[in-house]
């Protein structure tokens, strides 16, 4: 009866069955990278198996890290934090390059969060409690104990396994979701690990630390591989299709980072990029702690206070009584539940209105506030005012002060939204470039200094034509 249902009523009228010609099969495949181990500032290359289907949203990437040095520290929230460079080529041909894909990762994930239930094996969503298991040991349960992470009693040597499987870039974002290596050729994955001052923060010790004292702190690379879904079909049509197309078209994101000399905020900020692309989705400013060396980490309790629980805070003490550990007493207790190191922190406090223009044109209506800024984040996001979902921002926002102290960026929004397909409708400058300019001020006379970012999204497409021949449409 459903079949017989005209196409001019609603979808959840008909029957909507399809079925797969054929079977199909899925195995997990794990990719050793070239070199298994590897120190902060040095480069991985992972090479994707040839002739294979590969599911990109499976795509995980697992590795170890060991920390070392005189004081104790442990890993910053995400564990996408450990990438400073992701470098992707296909056939020998380099289709995507993202530097500082730390910050990008931090700016994005908190502004779209995600369950920490959802990050347990190894996303490091939330790394305020650290948990064990007792030891195996007779016929009875093993006990779970945790201790926040900030204690003073943390180890300086501490082992954690890292997982991620939310990727920026075209991993993440591909008009796809599988793709086929005996089209494309071989993939190469380069990575570039983070410094260990945008990664480890120091635990509350007894006593302050005094500045530069984390100088020997570092971190260690081990166990890096990757784990990716291999599908295949005992019809060949899927093949056929690929295998016959002269030119298979791929959309992805990808993103452009530039960065500034450092001003005080009390001149305010007036910078301008120049960039060419054929869709411009959107682009962010937002600003960085001008120094950042390893130091203890910006969270409540941090600045040496540490010798009980009592003393440092966690996520889950902090959300069920933010009065109490908010503010800054003057003897280390600030950060609130920012958990991060202070180079990934956002220094955007006393922002007092925000300005994007283009090729001199001014957009909206003027200058926005603090207010007007955030609204117009939620409509660059996607949020569109009647946002019925689960995700959110960093549930450690938990007001505009949070928001402008830690976790800030004004987005400005060039394009059309559609949540059903990949939509190229960003701002088109191919063939030449449009200068972007960001204008921001801040209120009061603070002499913080801090260095201004521009972050812009980019849709690009890539062409995979006969031979394994690839070019990127930008």
């Amino acid at each position: 009866m459903f079949e017989s249902v005209a196409g001019s009523y609603p979808l959840y009228f008909q029957s909507n069955i399809a079925k797969l010609n054929g079977s199909m099969s899925k195995s997990m495949l794990k990719v050793i990278a070239d070199r298994t181990s590897a120190e902060p500032q040095t480069l991985t290359n992972i090479r994707l198996p040839i002739g294979s289907l590969l599911a990109l949203e499976s795509l995980a990437l697992n590795f170890k890290i060991t920390t070392s040095g005189t004081h104790g520290v442990f890993p910053t929230r995400y564990s996408s934090s450990f990438i400073k460079r992701m470098s992707i080529t296909m056939n020998n041909t380099t289709v995507s390059v993202i530097n500082d894909y730390d910050l990008i990762y931090n700016l994005y994930a908190d502004h779209t969060n995600k369950a920490t239930t959802k990050g347990i094996a190894g996303e490091m969503l939330d790394n305020s409690v650290q948990w064990t298991t007792a030891t195996g040991a007779g016929t009875g349960d093993g006990a779970i104990s945790g201790v926040s992470a900030l204690m003073n009693t943390t180890s300086n040597a501490g082992v954690y396994n890292m997982t991620v499987n939310n990727f920026i870039g075209l991993f993440g974002s591909a008009s796809t979701g599988v793709i086929s290596t005996s089209k494309i050729g071989e993939i190469v994955i380069s990575i570039e690990w983070n410094s260990s001052a945008s990664v480890l923060g120091g635990t509350g010790e007894t006593t302050s630390v005094a500045s530069g004292a984390y100088s020997d702190s570092k971190y260690a690379v081990s166990d890096i591989n990757m784990t990716v879904e291999s599908l295949s079909f005992s019809d060949n049509s899927f093949y056929d299709a690929i295998e016959a197309s002269d030119d298979v078209k791929i959309a992805f994101d990808d993103y452009v980072v530039n960065k500034y000399a450092t001003v005080t905020k009390n001149t305010g900020i007036n910078i301008t990029s120049y960039i060419s692309a054929g869709s411009l989705e959107h682009c962010v400013g937002t600003t960085l702690v001008a120094s950042a060396p390893t130091q203890q980490m910006v969270a409540w309790g941090s600045g040496g206070t540490g010798a009980t629980e009592a003393d440092v805070g966690n996520s889950y003490k902090y959300l069920a009584d933010p009065i109490a550990y908010t503010g800054d007493t003057g003897a280390g207790n600030n950060g609130d539940a920012f958990f991060s190191t202070r180079a990934l922190q956002r220094q955007g406090q006393h922002l007092e209105s925000s300005q994007f223009s283009i090729n001199n044109k001014q957009l909206n209506f003027g200058s926005l506030d603090r207010y007007e800024v955030f609204q117009n984040n939620l409509q660059c996001l996607g949020y569109l005012n009647t946002d019925a979902s689960a995700n959110g921002f960093n549930d450690k926002i938990l007001s505009l002060e949070h928001y402008y102290k830690y976790y800030y960026g004004c987005f400005q929004s060039l394009s059309l939204l559609d949540r059903d397909t990949y939509y190229l409708s960003g701002l088109s400058s191919a063939g030449s470039s449009c200068a972007v300019n960001w204008v921001a001020k801040f209120s009061g006379n603070s002499t913080q200094a801090v260095t201004p970012v521009l972050i812009f999204k980019v849709n690009k497409v890539l062409h995979i034509g006969k031979g394994r021949s690839i070019f990127i449409e930008t």
